[in-house]
Parts: C-alpha cells; sequence; structure tokens
C-alpha cells in the first residue's frame, strides 16, 4: 500500500515535500552539525590512532589539527546536496540531473543569505546564457564558431552581473546545457535550466549547516578570534620584551604579526556578508550592523598597531648597533594584551553582561594608562640613551593609538565611516513601520465597530 501509494503520488508533491522536510531538518540541526562533526572527528582519530603506525599516526595528527573543520562540513554538505539533487530531478524526469547536482554543489555558501545571493546571479546568467545559446546552436549549429559567441557572450554575461571568478560558471552551465549535441530542442534546453534552478534551492536550503551560526554570530565570531589574536602576540611580545629576546623569537613574532592580516580578511568578509544580509533580513536590524562595523575598525587599527609594535621589536634584535628594547616595556606590552582578551571576551560571550564586562574593559584601560605612566617616568629618570627613548616612545605611541581606539575614542576611527544618508532602506525597518501604521488603521476602527 505505501509503495503503490509512493507510486500514484505526483512528482512534484514528492519533490516539494521532500524539499521542505529537508529545511525543516536543516533549520533544527544546524546549530548541531558543526559540535558533532568535529566530535566525530576526534572520536575517529582517538579510535584509529593506538592501532597506526607511529609514523602515520604522527601524519594523522597534523593533519587532522591542520585542517579546516568548515571546510569538512563544506565537502559533507555539498555531497549531501548532490545527492539530493540528483534524487529531485529524476523524480520530477528533468533532462540533465548531473546539471542539478553541478548546481547544488556551487550554490552550497556559509549562508543561506549568500547562497542566495550566489544563487540568483548564477540563475539570472544562465538564463541569459541559455537563451542566446539556443538561438546561437539553432542558427550554426554545433560549430567551432558557435561555441566561441556561447563562451565569449556568457564571459560578458557573468561579468555584467558581477560574478567576479565565479564568471565562468556561466558559460560552463550554459555549454553543460547544449551537451546533448545538435538534437537540442527548446525544451531540453530550459528543462536543463529549470535542473539547474532546482540545484540552487537545494544548495539554499543546506548552506545553515556549513556555518552552523547566522552572519551576526559569524561576524562577532571572527572579530572576537581576531581579537584574541592581537592580545596573545601581545602578551607574547611583552614577555620577551620582559626576560630577553633573540633574532629568532623576533622573527616569528614578526610572520605572525603580519599573519593577521589573513584573520583580518576574514572578518572583512564575515562583516560584509552581515551588512548584506542585514538590508534584507527580517531578523536581522540594520541598527544593529553598525556596531559592528565599528569594533572592526578598532581591530582594524589595532593590528596595525601590533604590526608595528613587532616590527620594532624585530628591528632591535636584527640589526647590528640598534638600540634594545627595555624591560620596562614588557609590563605595558602585558596591559595592553588583557585589555585586547577583555574585549574578545565581550564579542563572544552571548552571556555577557554589557555593562559589567564594558566596566571590567574600561578597569583594564584605566591600569593600562597607568603602567604607560610609569613606564615613561622609569624611561625618562632612568635612561639616558637616546636611541632607546626614541624607540620606547615609538612603542609607547603605538599602544596609546590602541587605548584610543578600545576606548573608541581615538579620532582616526571616524575616518572613512560610511554615511547614513538617505538611501533604499532595510526590510526590518520597513516592516516594523508598516506595522505601525496597520494597527493605527486597524484599531481605531475596530474600537468604532463597537
Amino acid at each position: 500500500m505505501p509503495q503503490s501509494l509512493v507510486e500514484s503520488a505526483n512528482p512534484i508533491t514528492i519533490v516539494a515535500a521532500s524539499l521542505v522536510l529537508c529545511a525543516v531538518l536543516a533549520a533544527v540541526l544546524r546549530r548541531k552539525v558543526k559540535p558533532v562533526v568535529e566530535a566525530a572527528g576526534r572520536a575517529v582519530l582517538d579510535r584509529m590512532g593506538p592501532r597506526l603506525p607511529a609514523g602515520l599516526r604522527r601524519v594523522a595528527g597534523r593533519w587532522y589539527e591542520r585542517t579546516d573543520a568548515a571546510t569538512i562540513r563544506s565537502v559533507l554538505v555539498a555531497a549531501i546536496a548532490a545527492g539530493i539533487a540528483w534524487f529531485a530531478a529524476e523524480t520530477l524526469h528533468l533532462v540533465g540531473a548531473v546539471t542539478a547536482s553541478i548546481s547544488a554543489i556551487l550554490s552550497v555558501h556559509l549562508s543561506s543569505h549568500a547562497s542566495v545571493r550566489e544563487g540568483t546571479r548564477r540563475l539570472v546568467g544562465t538564463l541569459a546564457g541559455v537563451g542566446f545559446a539556443v538561438s546561437v546552436w539553432g542558427a550554426f549549429g554545433p560549430s567551432p564558431v558557435s561555441i566561441a559567441m556561447i563562451a565569449g557572450c556568457g564571459l560578458i554575461v557573468g561579468r555584467l552581473l558581477r560574478l567576479g571568478d565565479g564568471a565562468v560558471t556561466v558559460p560552463a552551465t550554459s555549454l553543460g546545457v547544449l551537451v546533448a549535441s545538435s538534437t537540442v530542442t527548446g525544451t531540453v534546453a530550459w528543462e536543463r535550466v529549470a535542473a539547474t534552478g532546482l540545484g540552487i534551492v537545494i544548495g539554499i536550503i543546506l548552506s545553515p549547516l556549513v556555518g552552523g551560526m547566522t552572519p551576526l554570530e559569524r561576524a562577532h565570531c571572527k572579530l572576537a578570534y581576531l581579537s584574541t589574536e592581537i592580545a596573545r602576540l601581545l602578551g607574547d611580545l611583552g614577555a620577551g620584551a620582559a626576560r630577553g629576546y633573540g633574532r629568532d623569537q623576533a622573527t616569528q613574532w614578526l610572520a605572525r604579526s603580519r599573519a593577521l592580516g589573513e584573520t583580518l580578511g576574514e572578518a572583512v568578509d564575515a562583516v560584509e556578508d552581515l551588512d548584506r544580509q542585514a538590508r534584507w533580513s527580517l531578523t536581522t536590524p540594520i541598527a544593529e550592523v553598525a556596531p559592528v562595523h565599528h569594533t572592526f575598525r578598532v581591530l582594524e587599527h589595532g593590528v596595525h598597531q601590533v604590526n608595528s609594535v613587532a616590527r620594532s621589536m624585530f628591528d632591535a634584535a636584527a640589526t647590528p648597533n640598534h638600540p634594545g628594547v627595555p624591560d620596562e616595556i614588557g609590563p605595558l606590552l602585558a596591559a595592553a594584551s588583557e585589555a585586547f582578551a577583555a574585549h574578545a571576551a565581550l564579542e563572544t560571550d552571548p552571556d555577557a553582561n554589557p555593562t559589567e564586562d564594558a566596566d571590567t574593559l574600561e578597569d583594564l584601560l584605566d591600569g593600562l594608562r597607568e603602567v604607560r605612566r610609569q613606564t615613561l617616568h622609569k624611561m625618562r629618570t632612568q635612561i639616558d640613551d637616546t636611541g632607546v627613548l626614541v624607540l620606547t616612545g615609538s612603542i609607547i605611541t603605538d599602544i596609546d593609538r590602541m587605548t584610543g581606539s578600545l576606548e573608541r575614542s581615538a579620532p582616526a576611527l571616524t575616518v572613512g565611516t560610511r554615511e547614513t544618508g538617505p538611501g533604499i532602506p532595510a526590510v526590518s525597518e520597513v516592516v516594523p513601520v508598516v506595522r505601525s501604521f496597520w494597527e493605527k488603521a486597524v484599531v481605531p476602527k475596530a474600537e468604532t465597530d463597537r
């Protein structure tokens, strides 16, 4: 009976029900996939590790430590999306189930918003490319001229849609749609377009399983991680300045400070994704984006300043006859490290009390100013070497700028900020206004009727 019911059901109903089930499961499990995958990876390594040879065990351990968990989740989700897209296309009897699977793989991103944005661009580009391709194919047939025209115009469409490096997917998909040689008809081509759209929808549905967090949570997480890395590096610089260090250590610190640029780039991508998502989201008010932008600017300045400190300490160790960094700089760098660590805790803890944590950060900044005053007093009274004083003054200036950035009083933070002039309002801003107008119009009328 169930088998006959399935056979007699409408294929569209089966696919629609399957997609709804996938959407519900993705919404329920999106926060659980990340810890489950990480726990499974650790369990496999712990279980298989003792049975492996020592050399292979070390290689597996290094591979596990260096592997990005988000990449593994992305691969798993993309594989599942490809399988579901194939099943859905075969159920609907669409020509080109492979096209649906490829489209689903390309549409899996860290967030549903990114998938919608990229998938829409790709679908529009594919529609334009296929329309032109069918026309050219019908006029010239399978020939080098038609293939060249389809590929060139597809690239142009991709560039006009600002797909960036993904512009090549437009001619690739268009040529893939026409893979059925000279027997291609309009019906076959548009069924492949439908398969492409089906794959995009499936990628959008399953994308929340990759990141496991909203764009706002991801932006806060990236910013907190960046602040934590700045704090760790400042702590190591402070410990090295207090006990003495050599050129090798200074080289490692300088390399770490430059590597912060990659972490900063990841934060940039997260903040930009949040900015685009908040404009069309019903749940993320655009007002919550402005503090994130300000925090990003604070940490952007912090990366530049800690890079300057690391460069100064490297030059002191690597340049012959260069003045050395005095031990008194160590406590100052350690105090700056504590301030950035508190700032990271304020960003990443969802249960944090903003008032109490802000007070803690302010207390640490007050302590940083006091350590700075004491350090400057020691420099002036105990050191007569002009070169050491100049080097110390450069590092203290960088610490002063960090302090001003963390307390958000530095004038440089206001340079280059986005103007909030008139423009198209965000959806989250429009909905409350429409609701208030509706309540004002309906409630008085209802009272009048009573």
